[in-house]
């Protein structure tokens, strides 16, 4: 009898700490999103200007499997020419992942990109295409000398690249 007392006892604590334990477990996750002037980030940077090139890396950690990032470039703010949110033509890519890796993204600044504040998108969705995870960065681009402000050339689309 004391046994089954014991049993009665110990059965709500041990089911508490594995459920305590499988909530903590790690799951794919977007662990960083940077914006650079080089693909490796070692020059970080949220301002650019006509000539540069916008590169970001985004960190999947704690990926078992695939998952893919979707990268976009949302204006802001001060966009002329454009509404609030709308995403600029050509700055969008799709990556596949698999495992922990960084995904690499770049779009040129070419003469004329339109001067304002953007929001730099990353999503990361699964293979049923829900999303995980999402990060955000702020950057600006700079008026450029040229007045004559056109929207990025289809010809220049955003690249990409993973390194595992």
């Amino acid at each position: 009898m004391k046994n089954l007392r014991k049993f009665s006892l110990l059965s709500p604590l041990a089911i508490l700490i594995f459920m305590v334990v499988a909530c903590n477990m790690s799951t794919a996750n977007l662990s960083s999103l940077t914006s650079s002037k080089d693909k490796e980030g070692k020059e970080p940077s949220s301002t650019f200007k006509s000539g540069d090139t916008l590169f970001a890396n985004a960190a999947v950690a704690n990926n078992p499997g695939k998952v893919k990032v979707n990268f976009s470039l949302v204006t802001a703010e001060d966009v002329e020419g454009f509404a609030k949110g709308e995403i600029l033509k050509g700055s969008e890519v799709s990556l596949d992942i698999d495992g922990d890796a960084v995904a690499y993204y770049s779009v040129p600044v070419s003469e004329g990109f339109p001067a304002g504040k953007y929001k730099l998108n990353a999503d990361m969705v699964n293979d049923t295409g829900e999303k995980k995870g999402s990060k955000t960065v702020d950057v600006t681009i700079e008026k450029s000398a040229d007045s004559g402000e056109t929207p990025p050339s289809e010809d220049a689309p955003a690249k990409d690249a993973v390194s595992q």
